[in-house]
């Protein structure tokens, strides 16, 4: 269950579980981006995944569907026995730099660094480092904070690729995706030690008797 306390730097959580991911031998990761106010699809992916994950990352256009899982988590014990310990997020072109949270306020960030068994994760939108025209300002981005893993949304594509040993990672859009892709999110394993991030993307399909189903999916190695 997650602590609803905002540190810091930006993640919310526990200082004590912020400081144990980072020290983890591995980790597993919820990463979820562009939710657009889908919030049972964001909840549904977190019911049915999070309680195995060590850390929900959220990459933005969406933090009132963030914050309102959060907000959940008092209320329905299914839900706060899934969310994950650790929360990082990012603020999407279409967010504010402040949400309420509570009888407070949260600060919402173009961008946080998580630490995760021994890796640096950036976690970024997109929007700023302009995500529809490449990689380069990103990688430049990820090259200042000595990131090992770029999680970022905004152009609703799920994509992997890897530049200058960096990892750029996108779960696609959980609500509207582009391409000809589906609505998607990913699953990524840190195994420490500096080695390789293991992705696993799962689309989301809708059905009349559970509501939602999960599928591994392999998006077009074309990306964008």
């Amino acid at each position: 269950m997650i602590e609803l306390s905002q540190q810091t730097n930006g993640i919310i959580g526990s200082a004590y579980d912020i400081k144990a991911l980072a020290k983890k031998e591995s980790a597993s990761l919820l990463v979820v981006s562009d939710s657009h106010g889908r919030v049972e699809t964001f909840r549904a992916i977190v019911e049915r995944f999070g309680e195995k994950c060590d850390a929900l990352v959220f990459c933005g256009d969406g933090i009132a569907d963030f914050c309102a899982l959060l907000e959940l988590t008092k209320k329905n014990k299914k839900l706060a026995k899934a969310f994950p310990s650790v929360a990082a997020f990012a603020r999407g072109n279409g967010d504010y730099p402040d949400f309420p949270l509570g009888e407070g306020e949260i600060k919402v960030p173009l961008h946080q660094i998580l630490k995760a068994a021994g890796m640096s994760l950036l976690v970024t939108h997109g929007h700023a480092e302009g995500a529809y025209y490449g990689l380069g300002r990103m990688n430049q981005t990820a090259l200042e904070h000595q990131a090992d893993v770029v999680f970022y949304g905004h152009t609703h594509i799920a994509a992997r690729q890897e530049e200058d040993c960096t990892f750029f990672i996108n779960p696609g859009s959980c609500s509207r995706p582009r391409g000809g892709q589906q609505p998607s999110f990913a699953i990524v394993q840190i195994p420490g030690n500096q080695e390789r991030a293991e992705t696993a993307f799962f689309s989301i399909v809708l059905t009349l008797a559970d509501g939602y189903d999960f599928i591994p999916y392999a998006p077009p190695p074309s990306g964008w």
